[in-house]
């Protein structure tokens, strides 16, 4: 069972708990299309890029200082490898105005942490497709910068606008997953 309180427990803990149904269909909405074919695995990548493209402007705007590295670039590549158009449409990241940034981060950082997994499936079922997005590791390295942001000891003050931005992250992945077909679950 979850923990349901964040009270005395570090800002990633109240994340995870706060985040974990979204985030749990999330992973396994994506991680049927990269156990999928070339096409499922392409869009994959079409879903990363069209969720991606405007968190990574919104972030920009909001805290390009220390927000995680743009990867639409390395994803754009991936896709082109692949045959595959670059997407026209990306729908707009819906959050509110008082969310804080550190909430998204953690959702971009934290996905890296899942991608290094699927980019292991992937060399070991040697699969050919091309992976500069998996094996991107700018946000890695980013992921070890955030760190002792997360790490912190809850806020229940502090907390709610970075959870309410995590919150948003996963609602619009899982809205563009929807959007371009990735298979329903249910947790």
């Amino acid at each position: 069972m979850r923990e349901k309180s964040g009270v005395g427990r570090t800002t990633r803990d109240y994340l995870r708990v706060g985040t974990a149904e979204a985030h749990d269909t999330l992973d396994v909405r994506l991680g049927a299309l990269v156990e999928g074919d070339e096409r499922d695995y392409a869009r994959f990548l079409d879903i990363q890029y069209r969720a991606r493209v405007n968190i990574e402007s919104w972030l920009s705007e909001r805290c390009a200082d220390t927000a995680p590295p743009r990867q639409t670039d390395v994803i754009a590549r991936d896709l082109a490898e692949l045959g595959v158009s670059i997407p026209s449409h990306s729908p707009a990241f819906d959050v509110s105005a008082d969310s804080d940034p550190l909430g998204t981060c953690w959702v971009l950082a934290g996905s890296s942490l899942g991608n290094r997994a699927i980019l292991a499936r992937l060399v070991k079922a040697e699969m050919q497709w091309p992976v500069a997005f998996l094996s991107d590791r700018r946000v890695v390295e980013y992921w070890q910068r955030l760190l002792p942001f997360i790490e912190r000891p809850h806020s229940p003050v502090d907390d709610p606008p970075v959870l309410a931005a995590a919150q948003a992250s996963f609602a619009h992945f899982n809205a563009v997953a929807s959007q371009v077909g990735a298979p329903e679950t249910t947790i």
